[in-house]
């Protein structure tokens, strides 16, 4: 019997991890392979991209706008 193996990507340590290494609550994930976890950053800002530019961001682009002072929120 085969298993497939799971990958997952590390916020905090920018690495990716197996399935088997236990994944912690930073991680993007489950990917079907290493590659596919290596490269979800830059695939989940393309979307947030994309998301920011479509019309359905526009009521919470309004939103931000008229909570932003000026000040930075850490």
């Amino acid at each position: 019997m085969t298993t497939s193996q799971t990958y997952w990507y590390n916020l905090s340590t920018q690495t990716v991890v197996r399935d088997d290494e236990r994944p912690s609550e930073d991680c993007l994930g489950p990917f079907g392979s290493a590659a596919e976890a290596e490269e979800s950053p830059a695939v989940l800002i393309e979307y947030a991209r994309s998301w920011l530019e479509s019309e359905e961001s526009e009521p919470y682009r309004e939103m931000a706008a008229d909570l932003d002072d000026g000040t930075d929120r850490v």
